[in-house]
């Protein structure tokens, strides 16, 4: 069964059998964070892999000289989690490949127009976080059908601890709670109960959303009262509706926006945080409600499917850190170990099913 991170921190400290008082749970999270570095410069499976697809319109501004079939280049930023390079090619519209390119020279080679190329076409090169590829997007032999472009990579996985960010599209996901909330999304209210159907990141933009929401105006300047004097109001307040307008201010406990607690008169509503607004400021009470949620974790492969991997390597950190070289030793090992097997597993994959061909260039040394 998969563990939580909060879980795989426990079983490093089970397996380490140290208390907190000679480990804490500080350190034992960075050793399973240098474990799984360690195990992303060495570990090629499928998991790890990765496509990036760069788009026609970002691709065409990203190409200087694109008038010249030989000479025009595109540079494009590179993932932030790229590990490795598997492939990178041109696709058309319907995304069949209309050339790879398939010859990985140094950045000095490639800006060297006098240095020698061996096929002609099709070269690339890294220069930090930047991608150059020559001749550029769209050129070569690929006319006007070239569409993206595709980056075949290895990555590195989100942290092992890692949360979904509290976004709309998560929340539609289902990939976030209110157990331990952080963050506010806001929601509309019907008679009170909150319409969870739909999420919104902004207060603003549920207000615009809710119905029967009550505009006024601030009838008294309001000096660090609870007490809001309105009139011009456009329908009936009720307790729970949020205040907003120029110059409200969030419960300072909660962060969420003040709540109507009474209305014993229309003319003057109580909120649930003391407000400091001048005389005739626009405000408006609003059917919405505000609520904390925080991502849900991140699945990740290494802790979920092959948590044996961090977990070695985390003991061998531990006992680093704890100076017991034979047992930091014997840990290393197994680590290494579990990954060799991995990646021998994969290289059988890809040696089974039918006849293995490679291609190999020696850059003019063979």
């Amino acid at each position: 069964m998969a563990l939580t991170y909060t879980e795989l921190v426990a079983k490093v400290r089970t397996w380490a059998n140290r208390d907190e008082e000679v480990v804490s749970d500080a350190i034992i999270q960075d050793c399973l964070k240098y474990a799984a570095d360690k195990a992303y410069r060495t570990l090629r499976v499928p998991p790890l892999e990765n496509v990036a697809k760069y788009e026609k319109t970002l691709l065409q501004s990203a190409t200087t000289n694109a008038s010249s079939t030989t000479d025009s280049t595109t540079e494009i930023q590179l993932p932030y989690d790229l590990i490795e390079f598997i492939q990178i090619r041109e696709l058309d519209a319907g995304g069949l490949t209309t050339r790879v390119f398939n010859e990985k020279v140094d950045i000095r080679t490639l800006n060297d127009s006098n240095a020698e190329k061996y096929t002609g076409y099709n070269y690339w090169a890294r220069q930090q976080n930047v991608l150059s590829l020559v001749p550029g997007f769209g050129n070569g032999n690929t006319g006007n059908t070239a569409d993206s472009i595709e980056l075949y990579y290895y990555r590195r996985l989100p942290a092992l601890n890692a949360l979904y960010a509290v976004t709309v599209l998560n929340y539609a996901a289902g990939f976030l709670t209110t157990t331990g909330g952080t963050t506010y999304l806001y929601f509309t209210t019907t008679s009170g109960v909150t319409n969870t159907a739909t999420a919104y990141d902004t207060q603003a933009k549920a207000i615009a959303a809710a119905t029967g929401n009550v505009t006024a105006k601030i009838n008294v300047t309001v000096n660090n009262s609870a007490n809001i004097t309105n009139d011009n109001r456009s329908g009936t307040v009720v307790v729970g509706q949020e205040l907003s307008g120029t110059g409200v201010v969030a419960n300072t406990t909660t962060g969420a926006p003040p709540k109507v607690t009474n209305v014993s008169n229309q003319n003057s509503i109580v909120v649930d945080t003391p407000q400091t607004i001048t005389d005739n400021t626009d405000i408006t009470f609003s059917n919405t409600t505000a609520t904390k949620y925080i991502g849900t974790l991140v699945p990740n492969w290494l802790r979920d499917e092959n948590e044996r991997v961090v977990l070695m390597g985390a003991l061998a950190e531990l006992f680093s850190y704890v100076q017991e070289d034979d047992q930091a030793q014997k840990y290393l090992q197994v680590f290494q170990s579990e990954i060799a097997e991995l990646n021998n597993e994969d290289a059988k994959r890809n040696a089974s099913g039918g006849n293995l061909q490679v291609n190999f260039n020696g850059r003019g040394l063979i």
